[in-house]
């Protein structure tokens, strides 16, 4: 394992740190190589230590399999296959993300390539993707509107996916409410949602109180056009909150947001969105930044770890 500094050549990027590891592609190699990793990031101050007294805003990582390179999510796209493997790979994520907003290039957040890979072969692992939707910038999001719906897709209802449902509508984003939409309609959640346990689970998780008003966009989608069912949503969002003394202070605002939306706003139009949304392949996003490469060439050696 190698650490290196690459020179920086891209506008408004400076230089930033890339990670080779020689691997073998059977278990006990891949195993090693993820041992690796995990020791590499257990520190990330010192990981992303660029020995020129500044510090690596984001990172690559290049296993190589003799003369082969074998890009990451096609590492982890191996690893995950050896249920002994998922933990270790988990831990690495969680080593990369013990900050808030970080990015490993300029289109996947820390951890993008191995928790993909990790949910899509278990899916207990994605209550740790869900989390990781309140730390990441989901305010420009890549691949992940259609990674979330492909696992929904994937697996359907089940207490895990809840979980991330829940997840997605408090952590918000980009496509916070396609998502939903897509779950609702699309996946058949709402045949088999228990809208209690919706907002037990979303308020459980829910960063700070002044973020239930995020429950009203998920009424307002779950309702479509039927404003009575709307009412039936909100009462029971409002009971849930009525009932746990933490939200007592924001209750007033709660409650006049999803009355103002009932009053003075027409509710989503379910079937016009339905018929005019376009997804696109899934990986779209996940593999854009496959086409690039690294310049072996512009790499200065740190030392070797």
């Amino acid at each position: 394992m190698q650490r290196w500094r690459h020179a920086g050549d891209r506008k408004n990027f400076g230089d930033w740190l890339v990670l080779t590891i020689d691997i073998q592609m059977d278990e006990a190699g891949l195993q090693a190589a993820c041992e690796q990793l995990i020791a590499a990031t257990s520190d990330m101050e010192k990981f992303l230590d660029l020995g020129n007294g500044k510090q690596s805003s984001d990172y690559k990582i290049i296993f190589r399999h003799g003369d082969t390179i074998v890009h990451e999510r096609a590492f982890f796209h191996e690893g995950v296959k050896f249920a002994a493997l998922r933990s270790l790979i988990s831990q690495y994520v969680s080593n990369v993300n013990h900050e808030s907003n970080t990015w490993q290039d300029e289109y996947h957040p820390r951890g993008s390539y191995a928790i993909a890979e990790l949910v899509l072969a278990d899916q207990n692992y994605i209550p740790q993707f869900a989390q990781l939707l309140f730390n990441w910038d989901m305010g420009h999001e890549t691949y992940h509107y259609r990674l979330i719906d492909k696992l929904f897709e994937k697996y359907g209802y089940t207490e895990q996916t809840l979980f991330l449902l829940a997840a997605r509508v408090c952590a918000d984003g980009q496509h916070s409410g396609e998502n939903v939409l897509r779950a609702l309609y699309r996946h058949g959640f709402k045949r088999q949602i228990v809208l209690e346990d919706f907002v037990s689970v979303a308020l459980a998780i829910l960063p700070d109180p002044e973020s239930a008003w995020q429950l009203r966009e998920f009424a307002r989608i779950y309702a479509g056009e039927d404003k009575a069912q709307y009412a039936q949503v909100t009462e029971i969002f409002l009971n849930a909150l009525r009932k746990d003394k933490k939200f007592a202070a924001v209750l007033d605002e709660v409650q006049d947001s999803f009355a103002e939306d009932y009053d003075e706003h027409q509710l989503m139009e379910v079937a016009g969105f339905l018929a005019d949304e376009t997804l696109g392949d899934w990986n779209e996003g996940l593999d854009e930044a496959l086409v690039e490469s690294t310049d072996l060439s512009k790499l200065l050696p740190l030392e070797a770890t």
